[in-house]
Formats: C-alpha cells, sequence, structure tokens
C-alpha cells in the first residue's frame, strides 16, 4: 500500500485539477448562480461535490482503494485523450491529509479548498471575479 499510496494521491490531484480547469472557462461548475464570479461558498460547494464524487464508498475518506480507482480512471482519459489530466501534479493532494494517516477526509478537503480560495482571492473581497485570473488553478497548496 505505501508504494501505490504516492501514485494514487498524484492521480487523485490530477482529478482535482481536471475538475478546477473545467471550471476556469466561464467560472463553469463553480459558478452555481451563473453571475460570472464564485462566492467561497460556491467554490466550497464545488470541493464539497467534487470530494463526494471521488468518494465510492460514501464513507467521508478517500482511501488507497478509492485512489488506486481514480488512479485507473485518469490513465484511461489520458490514453483516450493525450490533453486530458494535463497541469499542474504533484502532492498538492497529499498535503491534504492533514493527519498524516494515508486517507483524505471531507474535513481536511474543505479545510484545504478553503486555503486555496484565500490564495485564489487576489483582491480579498471572498468573490473570484472574472478579473481575477483563474490562476492555474494547480492542487490546493
Amino acid at each position: 500500500m505505501s508504494r501505490l499510496l504516492p501514485a494514487a494521491l498524484a492521480a487523485l490531484s490530477l482529478a482535482a485539477v481536471s475538475g478546477l480547469a473545467h471550471a476556469q472557462g466561464p467560472r463553469g461548475n463553480q459558478d452555481a448562480n451563473g453571475d460570472g464570479a464564485v462566492s467561497a461558498q460556491e467554490f466550497e460547494d464545488a470541493a464539497k461535490a467534487r470530494f463526494q464524487r471521488m468518494d465510492a464508498n460514501h464513507d467521508g475518506v478517500i482511501d488507497a482503494a478509492e485512489l488506486a480507482a481514480i488512479q485507473q480512471r485518469m490513465e484511461a482519459r489520458r490514453a483516450e485523450r493525450p490533453d486530458a489530466g494535463k497541469g499542474a501534479g504533484g502532492g498538492g493532494w497529499a498535503a491534504m491529509d492533514a493527519d498524516h494517516d494515508g486517507r483524505i477526509t471531507e474535513a481536511e478537503a474543505l479545510a484545504a479548498a478553503k486555503t486555496r480560495f484565500a490564495a485564489l482571492d487576489a483582491d480579498k473581497d471572498g468573490v473570484l471575479s472574472p478579473a481575477e485570473p483563474p490562476a492555474r488553478r494547480g492542487p490546493p497548496n
């Protein structure tokens, strides 16, 4: 399991990047009310929905088995579309594992999303506006 975890966390990071990249255009699935800006609540709601999709058994934790499944899906997407999953990769999702137990809880994921939103909100007004660059939104810092 220890060999699988770093690779799976990297794959999960790519999955997150794909979800965020999808939202970069006109703020896509993060802009729930369609006003062209993403509020902190919309950002958190999108992060929660993304986490729930990744938590296949709906136990509130993304574990090694779910990470492996995510990695397989990402590899399949890359095989179908060479441009799929491109972007900042690495240990962003590993950093979400605040207690370093090899599992990412929903609370850990949401805490990281809040931190990421704060980093992206350049003017600190609580909204990601169209004027703020979508910031090569890689995984959470």
